[in-house]
């Protein structure tokens, strides 16, 4: 009886954790956690950057298709709505075409220039960099930017910083 008693007592003493397994259990998950937390945040990155890359991809196809039906080149969104709808988060964009619309999801948003010489040229940058009244070039300016030539279909699309990108565009 007093052995069963003594294990008892024994077995009570041994609840919980100490103070270093807490310790060394913390460390190891914020370890972790600092490694797989920049992994998580570039992979959003990337699927909103293949989300609008898709979205300017999807966009002189419907200006095509607008001009064959019509025989005239869009200058609204709505125009452009009536072969297909470009959406935004706040559903069909509407208004002008130079206009820019925040794409659905995302930290981008979309503006179209054009046609100029029968090049439409589309810029897409982050919603952030875009409602900065001042602009710093050593800051973030991730932008997509891409042309399209009504005329002949050559298409060109470049990312990077917009000042580098500005001028590389071929739609000739």
């Amino acid at each position: 009886m007093q052995k069963q008693h003594f294990r008892q007592q024994k077995l009570s003493q041994k609840d919980g954790f100490s103070i270093t397994e807490v310790i060394i259990t913390s460390t190891i998950i914020g370890i972790l956690g600092s490694i797989a937390y920049p992994n998580y945040i570039a992979g959003i990155e990337r699927a909103e950057y293949s989300e609008v890359k898709t979205t300017m991809l999807t966009i002189p196809p419907i200006i095509s298709a607008y001009i064959d039906g019509t025989g005239k080149t869009p200058e609204t969104w709505d125009d452009l709505s009536t072969i297909t709808a470009v959406m935004t988060n706040n559903g069909p964009a509407t208004g002008d075409l130079s206009s820019p619309i925040t794409l659905p999801s995302s930290i981008y948003g979309l503006l179209i220039e054009g046609p100029a010489e029968s090049v439409y040229t589309l810029t897409a940058t982050r919603v952030v960099d875009r409602d900065k009244d001042e602009t710093n070039e050593e800051e973030y300016q991730f932008a997509i930017k891409s042309c399209f030539n009504i005329s002949n279909g050559a298409s060109d699309l470049r990312s990077g910083n917009l000042s580098d990108i500005e001028n590389t565009l071929n739609c000739g």
